[in-house]
């Protein structure tokens, strides 16, 4: 190793070892004392609020509060966040004891109880009901901190719900929901009157029977018919107790108990979160499309910067995505980069950690909530796309319409998850992979955390987007169907699965393209397991390092019973996830491209391609593909020059090892001028602007003409061979006279070599004039040979070969004068 290379490697391990010190120093000087606590709050769907159950049974969920602090402003601003809070005592006080209830603790029953606030910020109490009816009341409140308002939980006594988890179809019918009453001395209560009724909007929803008396087993129930649409329905119960035969104190008077039913209609949600998706994903690729159109220009610019250093090489894989917001595509075309030469494998490594930073831009946008854009985005991208004719803001009209449909994807995907957060069958469901701790905070599960991981890279990979798959996890979570714990997994998933795009474009490349691929693949893979093995690292209050990370720099109460903001704690968690990965992963681009390089190393396999600078990938950035095209016809022109100079030491010197050549060239111009062709036609085919739509019959005729002088190259073959078998010869003075022409038609194709490769027009002019030199030597050689004829000097059938030697050099003069020609229409074209 030499002594630049030590050094290299040991700042790339400094480098290393700081980034992730820094990582751990933000994890550590983030504790500290807890503040004192700013709120009681209730969640209504784990509080345990508005319970009913029998006389003396223990209800079936316990009353739960959330003890949190005060509002605490983000590292990147916004509304701020709260922070639970644990080991904070409190007070459990039953508001009415002369209902019998009380509180079952591990040592006593009592009718105050005292507790604590676990690691989650939250606190529990267990109530037994006593023999009463009717309504008791329990009130939570911290003892040590009397300013803080105290909660109040309700509980029904004497009354069993008969009916929980309600669900059924759309407009499917519920045989039986209801109450069963019961005395204090465990008798059931006969002739209760009880009345049923729906809540809210109705939407067709009906209950069967509206008023009933309980039956001879305190039973009393209805049916319910659910409405038409896919979502909770509500559905009310109070009691009223009329009968005369009753002491007041046994009767039953009880307010409204509330009864939830899910309606769903899979077929349905199936179809239009399909559907949804499939807008999503079509706004995306009309978006990611028109940005192309209007950034093609400017990728060239971008590309620049690429050979500078790996920073620059990062920022421009960011840059170019973020401006055409799509990181498959931004892999995609550094594939199609390595493959056409345009950069180099170390260099496309950077682009690509750039781009694995700019994808998240996407997430960001969506986070912003922008719904409200997706009509009117909508309307103005289409009347820009039908009314105006100019292509850059005919691109920018496309792009405006896909961001419009991403968002309305969005919000249709959205709108049919909501209700699920209800229904018990897919909640289930989704607890099967939930990887949120039991305790509330703490480290995440690993088995589900496993599974989540699998199904982010499973759902990238079917979908072929990323950005699809980001903005399914961001739906889910905007409806509280997935935890920030389960999303995060879900999102490191869909980092591997975008992976898979790459290596398909590099199927069928070189080894090179092919390398980019596996450095993409590793790059993110091993991102994923060290920021896994993260997820069971503890940060402050509990929570695992990473998740941590990104709640403390992301304003909202995303760890509480409630989560807040939770929508923009998922987009971080994806920025922060790749930009770390960047800064880790950056000091070893030199050492990732050593290893893949010995992973796919070259073999017999590898032999050079026809076309040396032409790759399908950069079709989709027209700009660059047309450059590329005029580098492929300099290419082939080059072969073209070769094989006039392999016929003409052929006949001046008769070296007859070039014949193999000179036919294998011409062969290989034939392929060149098939392939050169049909790419440019699909070139054509491509949302390209006029003057370079002009670009490309020109670029046709010059590989026409350049493929002519490889059959005039083994034209002039067959004539030696005539000179061959006739045992003829040309003469000293012809072979000067091919000589000449042969370095006139050098210097032409040097003037044509000028204006592609350097840029100058006057390379045109020069090659005009050559012609006209061409011309004048082939007169004078034509009149020399006559005059060799006369003399005898040179047999008459070697004569007739050498007129048709000098008939082939002038056809290649021409053709190359039309080339020349052509030539000043591409400078001018890719100059614009």
């Amino acid at each position: 190793m030499t002594k630049d290379s030590f050094t290299w490697c040991s700042l790339s391990f400094r480098s290393f070892l700081i980034a992730l010190s820094a990582l751990f120093f933000l994890a550590g000087c983030t504790g500290g004392d807890f503040p004192p606590p700013a709120r009681l709050s209730l969640d209504p769907y784990i509080s345990g609020n508005n319970q009913a159950a029998l006389q003396g049974e223990l209800l079936a969920k316990p009353f739960v509060v959330l003890v949190e602090g005060p509002q605490e402003p983000g590292l990147l601003g916004g509304k701020g966040s709260r922070h639970v809070l644990p080991r904070v005592k409190v007070q459990f006080s039953l508001l009415n004891p002369e209902s019998g209830a009380q509180f079952e603790s591990e040592s006593e029953k009592t009718t105050s109880l005292l507790t604590q606030t676990d690691a989650g910020g939250t606190a529990s109490a267990q109530l037994r009901l006593g023999y009463s009816c009717g309504d008791v009341w329990v009130q939570a409140s911290l003892p040590d901190y009397p300013e803080v308002k105290e909660v109040r939980f309700r509980a029904v006594s004497g009354v069993q719900v008969v009916g929980e988890n309600l669900e059924a179809v759309t407009q499917g019918k519920l045989d039986a929901f209801g109450v069963r009453l019961q005395h204090a001395d465990g008798t059931p209560a006969q002739g209760v009157e009880v009345l049923f009724r729906t809540e809210g909007v109705a939407d067709g929803a009906k209950v069967g029977t509206g008023c009933t008396l309980t039956d001879e087993t305190g039973l009393a129930q209805s049916s319910w018919t659910l409405g038409k649409k896919v979502r909770q329905y509500y559905a009310s119960v109070e009691i009223h107790d009329t009968r005369r035969d009753v002491s007041p104190e046994k009767r039953f008077d009880v307010r409204a108990i509330e009864f939830i039913a899910m309606a769903t209609n899979k077929r349905q949600m199936f179809i239009v979160l399909f559907g949804g998706l499939g807008i999503f994903i079509f706004g995306m690729k009309l978006m990611s499309e028109g940005l192309q159109r209007m950034a093609d220009r400017r990728l060239k610019t971008i590309l620049n910067f690429m050979t500078q250093n790996r920073f620059m090489a990062v920022g421009a894989g960011l840059v170019i995505t973020a401006m055409i917001q799509s990181s498959s595509a931004t892999t995609v075309m550094t594939v199609g980069f390595v493959n056409a030469g345009l950069v180099t494998f170390r260099q496309a490594i950077g682009v690509v950690f750039g781009a694995n930073i700019g994808t998240t831009v996407t997430a960001q946008i969506i986070a912003f909530k922008l719904d409200a854009l997706a009509y009117p985005s909508i309307a103005v991208g289409l009347v820009m796309m039908a009314l105006i004719k100019r292509p850059q803001w005919k691109a920018f009209g496309q792009t405006i319409l896909g961001f419009g449909l991403l968002f309305l994807g969005m919000t249709t995907m959205s709108g049919i998850l909501k209700p699920l957060r209800h229904s018990p069958e897919f909640v289930s469901w989704f607890h099967l992979f939930d990887c949120s701790p039991d305790a509330g905070v703490g480290m995440v599960k690993a088995a589900p955390a496993l599974m989540c991981i699998l199904i982010g890279t499973i759902t990238t990979v079917v979908v072929q987007s990323s950005s699809a798959t980001v903005g399914l996890v961001l739906a889910l979570s905007s409806q509280g169907l997935i935890s920030f714990y389960t999303a995060v997994p879900l999102i490191l998933g869909d980092n591997i699965g975008t992976t898979i795009t790459a290596n398909f474009a590099a199927i069928g490349t070189n080894r090179n393209a092919r390398r980019a691929a596996l450095a993409h693949t590793m790059f993110n893979v091993v991102g994923a397991l060290y920021m896994y093995l993260l997820l069971f690292v503890p940060f402050w209050h509990g929570q695992p390092v990473f998740l941590g990370l990104v709640d403390w720099i992301t304003p909202g109460e995303v760890f509480s019973a409630n989560p807040e903001n939770l929508l923009r704690h998922v987009a971080n968690s994806h920025t922060t996830f790749n930009i770390i990965n960047v800064l880790l992963f950056i000091p070893f681009v030199s050492a990732m491209a050593r290893l893949c390089e010995k992973i796919i190393p070259v073999t017999e396999a590898d032999a050079d391609t026809v076309l040396q600078y032409l790759e399908p990938n950069l079709l989709k950035t027209p700009s660059i593909a047309l450059e590329q095209a005029v580098k492929e016809v300099v290419y082939m022109l080059r072969k073209g020059q070769a094989a006039l100079n392999d016929t003409c030491n052929l006949l001046c010197d008769n070296q007859e090892k070039l014949i193999g050549k000179i036919k294998e060239r011409e062969e290989l111009m034939d392929r060149l001028q098939r392939e050169i062709t049909e790419y440019l036609v699909a070139l054509s085919r491509k949302d390209i602007k006029r003057a370079e739509s002009a670009l490309i019959p020109a670029l046709v005729h010059a590989v026409n003409d350049a493929e002519r002088l490889g059959d005039h190259a083994e034209e002039l073959v067959e004539l030696h061979a005539l000179l061959k078998e006739g045992h003829h010869e040309i003469t000293q003075a012809g072979k000067e006279e091919i000589r000449h022409l042969q370095s006139l038609l050098n210097e032409q194709f040097a003037a044509i070599f000028q204006t592609l490769e350097k840029k100058d027009l006057s390379g045109v002019d020069t090659s005009i004039g050559l012609e006209a030199k061409i011309t004048e030597v082939l007169k004078t050689a034509s009149e020399e040979h006559v005059k060799r004829l006369e003399a005898g000097r040179c047999s008459l059938q070697g004569g007739v070969v050498f007129l048709d030697a000098l008939a082939h050099l002038e056809r290649i003069g021409d053709h190359l004068l039309n080339i020349a020609e052509r030539a000043g229409v591409v400078l001018k074209v890719t100059e614009e």
